[in-house]
């Protein structure tokens, strides 16, 4: 356990403990004129967005960029382009001789880079939906059958955001490590999730908002304090208060996961599906990490006997170590 935190610690590409990377986008269809707006990280692509590549760019943007609607595919007609330091802006124009059901949209700018994805909130038919595509996922229809595929998207999302995200990793880790019992556990994980819970769907809302420059240093703040407060107690007890301190973080942690929700620039009319199936996923994410540590604590301890205890300080204080590293990354740049 040790071992694996160490090189989570020493692994350069989690060092900002998220390694996934967004774009996102806006697609309007109205009558047979489509324009999708698109906004991406300059940084994350091989292909070089300058004046000089200019004629490659409008070679090969519309390849990966497609649409149709109606079963017959829309005609690419110009691309208009901009640039601001890292953050590229392209405005890609279509013209659809089908305005009917479904809208099927290609977007394949990953790379084949498994840690990219890419928000979409599309409007035609007089809907608006949001979809979110990954390297594996790069293709959505709109305007037919459309609600199973939000579903799955968002749900996939928020268990990848879990997953893939090495500090929500971390804090749940602290949790269990800390929890002595499984009823505890459980109970902690319930005002986790209701914290999160809260803070995600009011950020979301726009009816709380923090700059991600505080919340994410609050967020390693969080892990580093419950690691060392776990360290200051006293062998076989719990610390006093645990259940309203994660409650605390609980709602610190929602408005992180909020940052991802808001890339899709979702409409309050439109925004239960994604919201819901979203949270969905990161409970699916939090509980499949306990599901698969907590019994394996269990073991060792079985197994350890007296030394189990060395080791599970031992692992708070290499999660303390990596917290505080993250802290002093995100304050500090």
């Amino acid at each position: 356990m040790i071992v694996l935190l160490l090189l989570l610690l020493l692994s350069p590409r989690p060092a900002l403990a998220h390694s996934l990377k967004f774009s996102d986008s806006e697609l309007t269809l109205r009558g047979s004129e489509a324009l999708w707006h698109i906004r991406v990280h300059a940084g994350d692509f091989d292909l070089k967005f300058s004046r000089a590549n200019e004629a490659a760019l409008r070679e090969y943007l519309p390849e990966r960029l497609t649409l149709s609607a109606g079963g017959e595919s829309c005609i690419f007609q110009k691309l208009d382009w901009s640039r601001q330091g890292e953050s590229v802006t392209l405005n890609l124009f279509y013209h659809c001789p089908q305005s009917r059901p479904p809208l099927q949209v290609h977007y394949d700018l990953f790379y084949g880079d498994p840690s990219h994805r890419h928000l979409l909130k599309a409007e035609a038919f007089g809907k608006i939906d949001s979809r979110a595509f990954s390297a594996g996922n790069i293709e959505a229809s709109f305007g037919e059958a459309g609600l199973s595929e939000t579903i799955l998207s968002f749900l996939k999302l928020g268990l990848e955001h879990i997953l893939l995200g090495y500090d929500h990793i971390l804090f749940v880790l602290t949790l269990i490590l800390g929890a002595r019992r499984l009823k505890n556990l459980l109970w902690l994980a319930t005002s986790f999730t209701l914290a999160h819970s809260i803070t995600l769907a009011l950020a979301t809302l726009n009816l709380v908002q923090l700059s991600p420059t505080l919340v994410e240093p609050a967020i390693a703040a969080s892990i580093v304090f419950l690691a060392v407060l776990d360290l200051r107690t006293p062998e076989g007890q719990s610390p006093k208060g645990m259940i309203y301190l994660t409650f605390l973080f609980g709602l610190i942690h929602g408005l992180g996961f909020s940052y991802i929700l808001k890339e899709a620039h979702l409409q309050a009319g439109n925004l239960a599906v994604p919201l819901i199936f979203f949270n969905l996923g990161v409970e699916l994410g939090q509980l499949s990490v306990i599901a698969a540590i907590y019994p394996l604590t269990r073991l060792l301890a079985k197994l350890l006997k007296g030394a189990y205890p060395y080791l599970q300080r031992a692992t708070l204080g290499v999660i303390a170590a990596i917290a505080l590293y993250w802290l002093a990354q995100r304050i500090f740049g």
